[in-house]
């Protein structure tokens, strides 16, 4: 695990370019959205980071403006519609740690990350982890061997909220 992840900076145009060169080559990569001061790019700006796993190359689009509304089409694209629900649909239970992380969230305090078993920031490689960095708890983990899918679900709604 490296955290600060070395990412090779580009343009949002250019990041986009490369998510869709992923997703129509059938290849593996996924998405980040950092606040600044995050583990994950160790920056003071936001962050949209792309890590495109069969290239082993990190990218990121970095922008003082909030990210999300230009990451989340990306986030589609590359981790699947089944990930990121619309606004009004109805979640499945998340587990009691995420939903407690998800507290904590919505009362201010931290931000999420979703990492995959391949993801270069996972603490657990070879699991699925939901990260939590909390100012005033630290780093939050849940770790599962499966796809915690109803997690997931749980963090896109409020990162892309």
């Amino acid at each position: 695990m490296r955290r600060p992840l070395t990412i090779t900076e580009v343009s949002y145009e250019e990041l986009v370019a490369k998510a869709h060169a992923i997703a129509g080559a059938g290849g593996r990569g996924h998405l980040h959205t950092t606040l600044p001061g995050c583990l994950i790019t160790g920056s003071p700006r936001r962050a949209i980071v792309l890590e495109a796993t069969d290239e082993r190359a990190v990218y990121g689009f970095f922008d003082d403006q909030p990210i999300e509304e230009r990451a989340k089409p990306l986030a589609i694209l590359l981790h699947g519609a089944d990930s990121v629900p619309d606004d009004c649909e109805t979640l499945a239970p998340a587990s009691s740690a995420v939903n407690t992380m998800a507290d904590r969230m919505r009362a201010g305090k931290g931000h999420f990350h979703i990492l995959n078993p391949v993801c270069l920031a996972n603490p657990n490689p070879g699991q699925w982890t939901i990260l939590f960095e909390d100012d005033e708890l630290g780093v939050l983990e849940r770790a599962t061997a499966e796809r915690p899918l109803a997690d997931i679900r749980l963090v896109e709604r409020l990162i892309y909220a």
